[in-house]
């Protein structure tokens, strides 16, 4: 299969299976959990208007049709958008699936790969965060899966940090951490439009850095979904 060629140069024998049955785990515990964060979002959107903050989520600015939430209390980066946006569910996710799409709407994006094939749903990326003022000098690199899961009419596309011998840390970038991260994508009943719910929870190493820099970061990344939306409606 696809999966035991992507990792056979690395894993020999009974490890092969051993190591696939593992990231195949993690991207089904990261799917479901980045599942019951959409569930959270869309219900903090809903009674926005009577009640700013529901299940940990605030909302804290609706520009261009883009909502932008926060989730309080949380240690690392956790934010969310949410957008209607005028593309099939197809389009929108073949569009996501492929990481050198991510050029187009991550202006910080130095370069980006695929380290291993796990299965036709499940791959392993590794992308490099050129140093832009914002990181203070200093670039961010991470790696992680890219799963593509179906949920009823809903496609899922999950993120989180994993390990593999190909890609080991770089002493000369720091290297973020990437929790349950990702796209929920649902057709609507109007033709052609879909809703796009983008969550990211991310470490990036920010300590030292300042409270006011750092919260501009977190507001920074879900606008990601204001630039794809602008792709698409362009």
């Amino acid at each position: 299969s696809t999966g035991s060629s992507g990792i056979n140069a690395e894993y020999g024998g009974s490890d092969v299976d051993d190591a696939t049955n593992d990231y195949v785990t993690m991207a089904n515990s990261a799917a479901a959990s980045l599942y019951r964060e959409y569930i959270n979002v869309l219900e903090a959107v809903r009674f926005a208007a009577v009640c700013p903050e529901k299940l940990g989520w605030k909302v804290l600015e609706r520009n261009d049709e883009v909502w932008t939430l926060e989730k309080k209390g949380s240690t690392i980066q956790c934010m969310a958008g949410v957008a209607n946006i005028r593309a099939s569910e197809r389009e929108i996710m073949d569009f996501l699936r492929d990481p050198r799409t991510r050029f187009t709407y991550d202006a910080t994006l130095y370069k980006t790969n695929i380290v291993a094939e796990i299965n036709e749903d499940l791959r392993l990326v590794y992308a490099h965060h050129k140093a832009r003022s914002c990181f203070i000098g200093h670039g961010r690199d991470m790696l992680y899966f890219q799963y593509d899961r179906k949920e009823g009419e809903k496609r899922i596309l999950a993120h989180a940090s994993c390990e593999h011998p190909k890609c080991p840390v770089n002493p000369d970038i720091i290297r973020s951490t990437m929790y349950e991260t990702g796209f929920i994508i649902e057709p609507l009943p109007e033709v052609e439009v879909s809703s796009v719910v983008y969550v990211v929870k991310v470490d990036l190493n920010l300590e030292g850095v300042p409270d006011s820099l750092v919260r501009f970061i977190k507001r920074k990344q879900p606008k990601i979904l204001m630039k794809i939306k602008e792709y698409f409606e362009k």
